[in-house]
């Protein structure tokens, strides 16, 4: 055998197990395919479960919004959450504010001073964002996602309805939800000051 041969040979026997493992294509578009029949399949199970959110079965709304929060499915669960956000159902609203809250582990707000205040208070509350800037973190911690409480040293609150309490110190809030996405309402900190604070869920 030449040496050209040999080389050729080698080459085609190395080769040869790369080619077995090496999926066909037709191989490939029957993989293809199968993860698209999946997606179809998910997709139709997501559509069932919008129209029972939205349905007019309150019983079945509640029960199927949290079965999903309930499931272990990420997507699941964030499909209920923009679901509920949104729902024309107070109770489901409720129901979703409470468990994308107890989700977080801290809430971010943005505050400005309050203009209805007295002016001395005006002043220290411009004076805390001049020092400090404008953002407050609420920490969530300690939290019972069934009874909407979170709790961390002596900082506390909870989670009502559509509304959300805190104290922590002498910081207090009280914040409710406007939209399908933002919390509004009245931060007090250090006893001096007042704020008009605003919150993204998401």
């Amino acid at each position: 055998m030449s040496r050209s041969l040999a080389v050729l040979f080698a080459v085609l026997t190395l080769a040869s197990p790369l080619a077995l493992l090496a999926p066909s294509p037709a191989e490939a578009q029957s993989a293809a395919a199968k993860i698209l029949e999946k997606a179809r399949d998910q997709a139709r199970d997501i559509e069932e479960l919008r129209k029972v959110l939205n349905g007019p079965d309150k019983n079945m709304r509640l029960a199927t919004f949290d079965a999903m929060i309930k499931s272990g499915d990420e997507t699941l669960k964030q499909i209920a959450y923009e679901t509920g956000l949104m729902s024309a159902d107070s109770v489901m609203r409720a129901m979703a504010f409470k468990a994308v809250v107890m989700s977080l582990d801290n809430l971010h707000f943005t505050l400005t001073p309050d203009p209805t205040v007295p002016k001395k208070v005006q002043e220290a509350s411009a004076a805390y964002i001049g020092q400090r800037g404008n953002g407050f973190v609420l920490p969530l911690d300690g939290k019972d996602a069934e009874a909407g409480t979170f709790r961390r040293g002596n900082s506390e609150g909870q989670v009502s309805g559509q509304e959300l309490i805190f104290r922590a110190g002498n910081d207090n809030g009280t914040l409710t939800l406007t939209d399908d996405s933002t919390l509004a309402g009245i931060v007090r900190l250090n006893n001096n000051t007042q704020f008009k604070a605003t919150a993204r869920l998401r």
